[in-house]
């Protein structure tokens, strides 16, 4: 029988998120992912443990692979340092326009220390620090040549703007304004930090989380064509393993190309290591 008490608790804490005066405490009856990411803000039941891993997602099926070649368009005047800031800006929405539940979009989840930075301006501006030199390591281990655009406008989220790396590879069919590394930090909030958090300290932390409609943080590695060939499940676990361990990246079904082939479940990376939504075993 399947057990309840999980989604109980979970209901529960969906209904005291944002007035909760401790972080949420970690159910054995949980996988790992489910634990990080109910702690992490997503709360709804459309994501849950499955026997398997491969089934943990109510409408796994139904969630459609980004739309990468329409992004093409939107991110080629960039790309080449060209004046299409209105094209960007008018095609963004395909970035900016996210579905309502957390489960079912891309979601960078984070726990910061609260010794790492005097303020939550600091400590933004430590998280984006962070995940550009995540960035540029790991484009250097794979080869890649990386570029930080700083010379495009972009939409901004919660004040903060998008920020975009290109990023070119003749071995994964990235030409010159083809791939993009597109992310945004919201602006963090000061919150206690749960116990099996990596690396957390339990004064507290500088939160950022997921449960926000649209003042949510995110990374996703977008590439033109209908066939994309780039390897985001190598990228996204590299990423994660250079980034701290307080920090966790939460993928829904069909966003990350393994094989050249999207993933049909829900992921999360945890230091590296590409966690799945699996029932413990009792």
């Amino acid at each position: 029988m399947k057990k309840l008490v999980p989604l109980t608790t979970a209901i529960l804490a969906a209904t005291l998120a944002g007035c909760a005066a401790t972080p949420r405490a970690y159910y054995s009856e949980e996988s790992r992912a489910l634990n990080l990411a109910r702690a992490g803000g997503i709360y709804d039941m459309d994501l849950r443990d499955s026997e398997d891993g491969t089934r943990s997602y109510s409408k796994g099926m139904l969630v459609p692979l980004l739309d990468l070649a329409s992004l093409a368009t939107s991110f080629d005047a960039p790309l080449r340092h060209l004046s299409g800031t209105q094209t960007f800006l008018f095609n963004a929405a395909d970035i900016m326009v996210t579905p309502d539940k957390p489960s079912a979009r891309p979601s960078l989840m984070g726990w910061m220390p609260a010794s790492m930075a005097g303020s939550e301006m600091q400590a933004h501006e430590q998280y984006v620090a962070l995940v550009d030199q995540a960035i540029e390591k790991v484009s250097s281990d794979m080869g890649l040549t990386a570029a930080k655009l700083g010379d495009v406008k972009a939409p901004e989220i919660d004040g903060h703007p998008l920020i975009l790396w290109s990023i070119e590879s003749d071995e994964y069919g990235c030409g010159v304004g083809q791939c993009v590394v597109v992310y945004n930090i919201q602006h963090p909030n000061q919150w206690k930090t749960p116990g099996y958090v990596i690396g957390g300290e339990a004064a507290g932390s500088y939160n950022i989380a997921a449960n926000h409609p649209e003042e949510y943080s995110r990374l996703v590695f977008l590439q033109s064509g209908h066939d994309p060939a780039f390897p985001t499940d190598e990228f996204y676990g590299a990423v994660s393993a250079a980034m701290p361990p307080w920090m966790v990246m939460y993928f829904p079904p069909n966003t990350v190309i393994r094989d050249g082939e999207p993933v049909p479940y829900p992921v999360l990376y945890e230091q590296g290591i590409q966690l799945m939504f699996k029932e413990p075993q009792s």
